[in-house]
């Protein structure tokens, strides 16, 4: 289910990419998802707002949210189909229509908001005329499998996408009225996991939370729905660094609500990059390097052509690029200027352009892939002695295969950039220093660096400092000014300290927090409460379902991957 109803502000999402604003949405062009599929990518868009009040509370915006999202996905080229308010003849039929139409897809995106729930292990999406309690033998016949519905349409080796706005809060939502929980029957539960192969499900909220119908009260769209449609408008963000900026985007509007902040969650597992709208075909000025294996003496962009008078990212200082994770950065710097513009300012010789544009090549965020692209963008950068621009240079040479040469040279580049002032260079180089990466581990000069980075807000070398006994206390205090002002990266150094001090029960809600924003770490970490009953009761299927989902990320650490081995599994 969703909540019809919340106390809040919530201010109107920015539209780029359709030109509309929310209350515009809702009242879109009725034509939209009545067409022909067309294409490789199609989507199925599901809405039931019109539940009758008495078995089921209504959903206002239901409705309105998939005919706000399908005026953007066609947008997007993708080509939509639209079910409104559907009993389950209706859905039925919708089903075997799209299912035909779908055949030759090579993606497929289902967006459902409505009421749902879980039981019997699959994941159920309520029609309209379903009852609020129901026998075992019946729930088949009543609800739709969202399982099913996911084999039904979905062709062989497509890439599946699954948006589900629906409350996933303890209270049944379905009654199943023969199971006798006292025997050890399974009862409804929130909406779960679901298994549907290579691809990703992308919940609006996280399991035991409510989700917004609508936030402020007269909202016409729920949050999600403004996340989901405000960050389509940036080309280029794979599928994983979308997923971040829609959370991030619907934690913060949310943040300090009545029963918020709401919180989306993500999980799944594809081989392949995967963008909603692809990253643009931007050509090369002059010719690219012919080679990346060696330091660039001429690079490929420009340096010291005319600036613009007026400097499109004199917003972005230092400051902000020392301590701000890149793909919710680059993120907001797409939202205003397109990829093409970023790219032109870098040829003209811009430094903080080069090294957004050079990391943007390197991770194929905001534009395709191309390493021997980013190398020349990033020396470009270094060579105007631009900070940012030699931190992000040393990561890419370590990064990459390092010769002893380029061992050598991101050493240099990393002093630097730390000489300068630059926290997030510091605290690269901190780490590398304790690890032993450019000689005999050095850990006095380590934490001088830690403390430098820490002095000016980077949430990493804050992380660092509390495992010095001298610096803890305050340093944990800083973690949880960072966690209060609504950023879950402080949540989850907190995590992650107190789980190394042997603590963590102080800190299991933090855990939960940055689990469900998606960091690896804190997933493992939760996974391995659960197993253990540190700070939670023993619950096998919670510590499996955490440990899956940090599994799947590929950033988890060797040594976390060998906390949870075997859990779940």
């Amino acid at each position: 289910m969703r909540k019809s109803w919340r106390i809040g502000a919530l201010g109107a999402a920015f539209l780029g990419l359709v030109q509309l604003t929310p209350l515009a949405a809702a009242q879109p062009a009725a034509s939209c998802g009545t067409a022909p599929l067309e294409g490789e990518r199609v989507a199925l868009l599901i809405g039931n707002s019109a539940y009758n009040d008495w078995e089921w509370p209504s959903l206002k915006n239901a409705v309105n949210d998939i005919d706000y999202v399908c005026v953007a996905f066609a947008k997007a080229g993708i080509s939509p189909r639209i079910v409104r308010n559907a009993d389950m003849p209706t859905l039925d039929a919708a089903l075997t229509r799209f299912a035909a139409e779908a055949a030759g897809a090579k993606s497929v995106i289902i967006y459902y908001a409505g009421h749902g729930f879980e039981y019997g292990g699959r994941n159920w999406l309520v029609p309209m005329e379903a009852p609020p309690a129901t026998r075992r033998a019946d729930v088949e016949k009543r609800y739709l499998s969202i399982e099913a519905a996911v084999k039904r349409v979905v062709p062989a080796g497509a890439f599946t996408l699954l948006f589900v706005d629906a409350c996933r809060t303890a209270e049944p939502v379905v009654r199943i009225e023969d199971v006798n929980v006292a025997a050890g029957d399974a009862a409804s539960a929130p909406l779960g996991l679901l298994d549907i192969g290579q691809g990703a499900v992308f919940y609006s909220t996280a399991k035991g939370r409510p989700a917004l119908d609508f936030a402020p009260v007269g909202s016409p769209v729920s949050p999600f729905a403004a996340a989901v449609v405000k960050e389509l408008a940036i080309p280029g963000l794979e599928i994983s660094d979308y997923f971040k900026v829609v959370s991030r985007e619907v934690y913060k509007r949310t943040h300090g609500m009545e029963l918020g902040p709401q919180q989306p969650f993500h999980y799944g597992s594809w081989f392949d990059d995967y963008y909603l709208v692809a990253p643009p075909d931007i050509p090369a000025a002059v010719p690219a390097l012919a080679s990346a294996a060696e330091p660039a003496t001429t690079p490929a962009p420009t340096r010291g052509a005319a600036r613009p008078a007026a400097d499109p990212l004199a917003d972005i200082s230092l400051d902000r690029l020392a301590i701000e994770d890149e793909p919710v950065l680059i993120a907001d710097v797409l939202s205003r200027h397109p990829a093409a513009t970023l790219v032109g300012l870098a040829d003209g010789g811009h430094p903080l352009a080069q090294q957004l544009v050079g990391y943007m090549f390197s991770f194929g965020v905001g534009l395709k892939k191309d390493m021997d692209r980013a190398r020349a963008y990033l020396e470009a950068s270094a060579a105007q002695g631009f900070p940012a621009g030699q931190q992000e240079l040393a990561y890419h040479l370590l990064d990459n295969d390092p010769s002893p040469a380029d061992v050598r040279r991101a050493y240099d580049l990393y002093v630097a950039a730390s000489d300068a002032g630059f926290s997030k260079a510091k605290t690269h180089l901190a780490y590398r220093l304790a690890a032993g990466t450019f000689g005999a581990p050095d850990f006095a000069r380590s934490q001088a660096l830690y403390r430098e980075a820490a002095a000016k807000g980077h949430p990493a070398a804050i992380f660092a400092l509390t495992y010095f006994a001298d610096t803890r206390a305050a340093n944990l205090a800083r973690l949880r000014a960072i966690a209060e002002a609504g950023n879950p990266e402080g949540n989850h150094w907190l995590c992650e300290a107190h789980f190394a001090d042997k603590t963590l029960a102080r800190a299991i809600d933090d855990c939960g927090t940055a689990a469900r924003a998606g960091f690896a770490g804190s997933r493992a970490i939760l996974a391995d409460a659960y197993a253990k009953g540190i700070g939670v009761a023993v619950d096998a299927n919670e510590a499996a379902h955490w440990a899956k989902l940090a599994r799947d990320l590929p950033e988890l650490r060797k040594d976390q991957r060998e906390w949870i081995a075997g859990i779940g599994e």
